[in-house]
């Protein structure tokens, strides 16, 4: 007979239990967030805002309807849409509704809105109201900050694949980035005024603080 009082523990008992810090995803947490550190100094989104900032954009301001001293809630900041827009295309971003999904979580967008998330409408309205005047301007500011090396556009890679437009911008919105970045990069190629010899990007030194500045001026000087 076989003595069945006796047993040799397999493989698996005989392995030490490891202890590993459990992960817990379903806390709340309320944390600090310097809104001004999400991004560093020399972040594109920042080039774009401080242009943003000198540009007249009077026009965009006399469509508010809300008025200081009045009852209603205040409308967004031209400046603020048109600089999300801006930086929106500089990423190859067309839709509205996913620099709206963006301003939830990305750094470069919270920084630009403050951590508010803008309703796609809002976005897509605004676009669709300004149409002209916004083509014209997203060429000229993004084709002079990519010359100046200060942002650099990132071209979208179709290989069959549309460019996702949000529902309430469509295929307008699709063909006015496809046709806006293909002018940006034209413009970026050497936007130069009337009797100027048009300078390669090659030519111009990026490597310091002093030429940034000097990019800066050659950027106002060109709007």
């Amino acid at each position: 007979m076989s003595d069945k009082s006796f047993s040799v523990p397999c493989r698996a008992e005989r392995r030490r239990a490891a202890r590993c810090k459990p992960v817990n995803r379903q806390q709340l947490l309320l944390r600090s967030v310097d809104v001004e550190k999400l991004v560093e100094e020399d972040h594109p989104v920042r080039a774009i805002w401080e242009l943003v900032e000198q540009l007249d954009l009077e026009p965009f301001y006399e469509t508010i309807e809300a008025i200081e001293g009045e009852a209603g809630r205040s409308a967004w900041d031209p400046r603020v849409l048109i600089s999300l827009w801006l930086y929106a295309y500089s990423r190859a971003v067309s839709s509205g509704r996913e620099i709206s999904r963006r301003c939830g979580y990305e750094p470069a967008y919270q920084w630009l809105t403050g951590l508010e998330v803008i309703n796609h409408h809002t976005l897509s309205d605004f676009r669709v109201q300004h149409g002209q005047a916004l083509d014209e301007l997203f060429v000229q500011v993004l084709g002079v900050l990519s010359h100046e090396g200060l942002i650099t556009l990132e071209r979208v890679m179709h290989d069959g694949v549309k460019v996702e437009a949000g529902a309430s911008g469509g295929a307008g919105e699709e063909r006015a980035f496809g046709v806006g970045f293909a002018r940006a990069e034209t413009y970026a190629s050497g936007p130069v005024r009337p009797g100027e010899a048009a300078e390669s990007p090659g030519e111009h030194d990026r490597s310091g603080g002093s030429d940034h500045a000097a990019a800066w001026r050659g950027v106002c000087a060109q709007l």
